[in-house]
């Protein structure tokens, strides 16, 4: 986040480009200006549309522009006691979230006004910390919603596009845990209707670069505006699946100047992508992150599989950072193929010194409302996952874990370790934390 170690580091290396990443770096309308005025190309929309469409509450005046369908909201700066009172009017259950919100930051459902007014001083409370802004606004909630983004692209001679959807309603905290795409809630004639709206909204502002338009989705399928997120998302390998396509190379060649690789008419609809969010995390105690070095890793491999990651053997995991440690995705021809390979995948994954949520995945891969595509947000509020019964593919999922381990004691007693201080290392740490 240090904008001007990044600007010498670019200079003494010769680069004359920064591709941001997808983190908060990626949306700082003030770091993409201090790259632009230094000299160099920023791989990503301009200062002006980050600012424009980071502002949550002016985002949702351009969707109304367009004719894009908005909630029901209050975004009028007003004191708590008349917020309460104007909200009443509009009706409970409500979403309190930050003006300048993003990644599910800050966000809380309230359901009466005794609710509301101890969420307020919560949520303004982070937005101060994540957002340097106590600004927040009223929104109607929808009890079972969809939670469908749409990815689109834009480049400088006036030409965009969308490349399908991605549905990302497996959330803990509003923040996503997997994704996949197509969306199976999705009807082929909803999904033209979503790709022309987020093209719209690209439209109007002008977007150049890589992005996604984000919508939530009632019971009956309607659909209502959330946001634009203005970078490429960590979900963007599934829309990789289904298109064939290098989104990070469009981002690249988009901002050089070139117009987009394909038009609306050439981008394919292949087969169906999943993808798992494996993380440092333990779902049995409401995901709490978990820290710590990793001392064992073992990561799976094959065919139509791609696993995102940046983690290794003897990686120190802070607590200070998101407890992210890869994204695993799987392709198949067809849903049910590409959860099957997912669920292959999840019994080969191994990870040793820190709790994680392999298991929970590997249940998810096996629980019926999902294997059906019957699922929404609220699918993770339940904890179905440990009142599963030991089902054949777990079974067998514990006597490869339980292989890989002897396997691994064969070896080390075969090739000790080269000091006493090391073995009693392992002693303390060698546990594996993989089911």
């Amino acid at each position: 986040m240090r904008v001007e170690k990044i600007i010498e580091v670019a200079k003494i290396s010769g680069a004359d480009a920064v591709h941001p990443g997808y983190g908060f770096f990626s949306e700082d309308p003030e770091a993409a200006r201090k790259i632009i005025e230094a000299g160099l190309t920023w791989v990503g929309p301009s200062p002006e549309v980050l600012e424009l469409m980071g502002d949550k509450v002016k985002s949702r005046e351009i969707a109304q522009k367009v004719g894009v369908p908005v909630l029901p909201g209050i975004h009028e700066t007003l004191d708590d006691e008349s917020l309460v009172a104007k909200a009443g009017e509009l009706g409970y259950p409500l979403m309190v979230k930050p003006v300048l919100g993003r990644d599910g930051k800050g966000m809380r459902m309230v359901r009466t006004p005794g609710e509301l007014r101890r969420a307020l001083p919560r949520v303004k409370g982070e937005a101060i910390f994540s957002f340097w802004d106590e600004r927040v606004y009223v929104e109607k909630a929808l009890l079972k919603p969809h939670h469908v983004e749409v990815q689109i692209a834009g480049d400088s001679h006036g030409n965009f596009v969308h490349m399908w959807e991605r549905d990302g309603s497996l959330q803990r905290r509003f923040q996503q845990v997997a994704e996949e795409a197509p969306s199976p809630f999705v009807t082929p004639e909803l999904r033209v209707r979503l790709g022309e709206a987020a093209v719209a909204i690209a439209r109007e502002v002008g977007y150049v670069g890589i992005g996604t338009v984000e919508f939530l989705l009632d019971e009956d399928k309607n659909f209502y505006f959330l946001e634009m997120t203005c970078r490429i998302q960590g979900g963007h390998a599934v829309t990789e699946w289904i298109t064939g396509e290098d989104l990070v190379r469009w981002q690249i060649r988009v901002a050089r100047g070139e117009t987009l690789p394909l038009t609306q008419e050439q981008i394919p609809l292949l087969g169906h992508a999943i993808q798992c969010r494996i993380n440092a995390e333990d779902p049995d105690r409401d995901f709490a992150p978990s820290a710590g070095a990793i001392n064992y890793l073992r990561t799976p491999a094959g065919r139509n599989l791609r696993d995102d990651s940046g983690v290794y053997y003897g990686w120190e995991l802070s607590a200070f950072y998101a407890p992210l440690l890869s994204k695993l995705s799987t392709w198949g021809p067809n849903r049910d193929l590409a959860i099957a390979r997912m669920h292959a995948a999840l019994s080969e994954y191994r990870v040793g010194g820190v709790r994680n949520n392999v298991a929970f995945h590997k249940a998810l891969t096996e629980h019926k409302p999902f294997l059906k595509g019957e699922y929404c947000t609220n699918l993770l509020n339940h904890t179905w996952w440990k009142q599963r019964g030991l089902g054949p593919n777990l079974k067998f999922a514990v006597a490869a874990a339980l292989y890989d381990e002897l396997e691994q004691e064969e070896r080390r007693a075969q090739q000790p370790l080269a000091s006493d201080a090391h073995g009693e290392a392992w002693k303390r740490h060698g546990k594996l934390n993989r089911l």
